[in-house]
């Protein structure tokens, strides 16, 4: 038995043991080559095996789902994700081809203009590739037919429903973006031009943009009726529709530009922020054009069946790439600077979730000068180099803004030189959009920090998710909100995301389940089982007890914690074969060489089926915990070293409560190690939080 083991031996072998339930197996085969192959010839470290075990675990989650074992709620067809695995292969050879080129010194990043050369929309000649491209995806089908789904539309289709978790609300938001323009900039062989909506908020009135007119965007006033994109259809077989100059955010003005730029972190532009943070957020600013535009745009669900979609994020990929400069002029490496601190889906070493497409893409990787360096950027129109010599731009009071375009009137007013024709057909636009209902789609972008006091009133309103959108991407984030309006009271618990080193403030910083299991939120679903932690203090960086240093050399901790005696170490539970996560803490003091608590995790209910799941645990530094499992040995009921996956049954006698509450109360029985009896219930995993330089998946 391992030192660092016998103590907890000694602690909890005499315990009594419930049989049933959870009975302790193996890791699953391909979870297990997965853990071996990433660790191959390693020195063990804390920090790579919570890596390791956090990439094994949502690589062999989305085997599982490729291959029909685990619910996945979409219906995207083995020939769509064949598709998208061509073009994530032939950008990962680009990636590949400069890096060895570059190494070489034989190539620059100018290099990259006759791909990847991205500029202004109203620049001459950067409009019409992309438009004709859209056009050629939406008279293409990459899956059958009968899906209802054209090329752009299998596309579109990864930016809604659970990927919305990883693509919004966190510092996942750009890497994620910026690997989904590259995906559709390959389908279609030409550069997305950055719509910069700056130049137009600059105007007296933006909606008499050129960019809305025929040779651009089409009509923003109801269904699009002009313009390239006047016979696309949304994944229900409806138009697009807009609603531009409506709502209560302002496009990306250079105050937002500015202000994202006067940061100097990346975690000070990322979301989560509330308050004057806000303000200083690229997420924040991007919200602005979406729901200034409104309609389809305006909803995460459904704004990339626009096209204006991918234009707007490429200007935001641009903002951000001007921010990894100022970054590097600063002395910070873009590649490396990461929030410590992030929401669930978000960490550094995340998988960026395009599932059902099976993929190897982390936020690391995307956020790699690697990858920046596939895409070059116009620079930004202004005077000094007379807007980029675009006939469709002016400076104006020392800056470049937009052109009007030709006898511009205001949705739904008369101006002069506009025809009685014209404005019947923007009110008819209005009309039939307004008759259509609200957009099922969900809920709108948040707020910008920024407001366009010229702004209408959005009439389209607001509905759910229509169930066509739920199919083809994976419903979630309706069942969420759903979720938490109806059942908000079933739990309190909260925790953080798979992320580690917690900061002085995170002590207070939590994460609500979602409660999802196989698609559904439903309470019954869930129960719980008691988990023990056995926490030892971590050693700082000259190797001896934290506690006994002064305040004056905290700073030299291996561990940032908070240094107040409270820490958090936290569980997780994993499906093998069903879809759900469940993820708690527990909170331990820091401050005594060994500290000992329980926590209660949430795992499938046999009653819905058996199961098998994965526990897995760290604490606030990072370091993973060593799982136990209790087992018989020669009659007796001790606590051996092994795997943390079980296999869920329902025999009795049952080892789970249907509340937290209930299986926190159970365990508690458990604490008088004097007046115990073999009867009593135990925890049937418990995790040892030390300093052991092994790999804690070997036992």
């Amino acid at each position: 038995m391992m030192p660092g083991l016998l103590f907890v031996s000694l602690c909890v072998g005499f315990l009594g043991l419930s049989l049933a339930l959870l009975e302790p197996i193996p890791f699953p085969a391909s979870l297990e080559e997965c853990y071996e192959y990433r660790s191959y010839n390693m020195t063990p470290s804390f920090e790579a095996a919570h890596q390791i075990q956090q990439y094994c675990y949502r690589n062999f989650e989305y085997q599982q789902i490729a291959s029909g074992k685990v619910w996945s709620g979409t219906n995207i067809t083995i020939q769509g994700i064949n598709y998208i695995d061509s073009l994530f292969r032939q950008i990962f050879r680009e990636v590949e081809e400069m890096e060895r080129q570059n190494k070489n010194g034989r190539r620059t990043k100018r290099q990259t203009i006759g791909r990847r050369y991205r500029r202004e929309v109203r620049s001459p000649g950067a409009y019409q590739p992309f438009a004709d491209c859209i056009v050629r995806l939406q008279n293409r089908f990459v899956e059958n037919p009968s899906t209802g789904r054209n090329t752009y539309q299998t596309l579109a289709a990864f930016h809604s429903g659970q990927a919305l978790r990883t693509a919004h609300g966190g510092p996942g938001f750009a890497p994620w973006h910026r690997i989904y323009l590259l995906l559709l900039e390959t389908a279609c062989g030409a550069p997305i031009p950055y719509w910069e909506s700056g130049l137009d908020h600059d105007m007296e009135d933006p909606t008499e943009s050129i960019l809305w007119s025929d040779d651009f965007f089409g009509n923003g006033n109801g269904v699009v009726t002009t313009g390239p994109f006047r016979r696309m259809r949304t994944i229900l077989g409806g138009p697009i529709i807009r609603n531009y100059g409506t709502g209560e955010g302002a496009l990306f003005t250079k105050t937002g530009y500015n202000a994202v730029l006067s940061r100097t972190r990346y975690d000070d532009i990322s979301e989560p922020k509330q308050g004057a943070a806000y303000f200083f957020t690229l997420e924040g600013h991007h919200n602005g054009p979406h729901t200034w535009t409104g309609g389809h745009l305006a909803r995460p669900n459904s704004a990339p069946y626009d096209p204006v979609f991918y234009m707007h994020h490429s200007y935001v990929d641009a903002v951000y790439e001007a921010f990894r400069q100022r970054q590097r002029q600063n002395g910070i490496n873009p590649e490396t600077d990461y929030p410590v601190n992030t929401p669930p889906g978000h960490g550094f070493d995340d998988l960026i979730d395009f599932r059902p497409y099976i993929n190897q893409i982390t936020n690391r990787y995307a956020m790699s000068d690697a990858v920046a360096n596939l895409v070059t950027y116009e620079p930004f129109a202004n005077c000094r180099n007379r807007c980029n010599g675009s006939p469709h731009l002016y400076c104006q009071n020392g800056v470049c803004v937009s052109r009007n375009r030709p006898t511009a009137a205001p949705s739904g007013t008369f101006a002069f030189g506009d025809s009685d024709g014209a404005f019947r057909r923007n009110q008819e636009r209005m009309r039939f959009a307004e008759a259509a209902g609200p957009i099922p789609a969900g809920e709108k972008f948040r707020t910008a920090p920024l407001r366009d006091i010229r702004n209408q009133e959005d009439r389209l309103g607001i509905a759910p998710v229509a169930p066509e959108i739920q199919a083809a991407s994976m419903q979630v984030r309706e069942v969420q909100a759903r979720f938490r309006r109806d059942v908000s009271h079933l739990s309190k618990n909260e925790s953080l995301h798979h992320g580690s080193h917690q900061s002085i403030s995170s002590i207070g910083r939590s994460y609500t389940n979602s409660f999802i299991l196989d698609g559904v939120v439903d309470q019954k679903r869930w129960v719980y089982v008691p988990v023990r932690i056995v926490y030892t203090r971590s050693p700082n960086v000259k190797g001896t007890d934290p506690t006994l240093l002064g305040n004056s050399e905290l700073q030299n901790d291996v561990c940032q914690t908070a240094h107040s005696g409270a820490s958090k170490v936290f569980v997780a539970s994993d499906g093998l074969d069903y879809y759900g996560n469940y993820k708690e803490f527990a909170i331990i003091d820091e401050r005594q060489p060994v500290s000992v608590t329980t926590t209660a995790v949430g795992i499938k209910n046999p009653e819905f089926g058996e199961g098998e799941v994965l526990f897995t645990s760290y604490d606030s530094c990072g370091r993973p915990c060593r799982p136990l499992c209790l087992t018989s040995v020669n009659g007796q009921q001790k606590y051996k070293a092994c795997s943390g996956a079980f296999k869920i049954s329902s025999a009795a006698p049952t080892m789970y409560r249907n509340s937290y509450k209930e299986a926190i109360s159970v365990s508690l029985s458990s604490y008088n190690l004097v007046d115990s009896s073999l009867d009593d219930a135990s925890p049937p995993v418990t995790f040892v939080c030390g300093n052991d330089n092994a790999w804690p998946w070997v036992y």
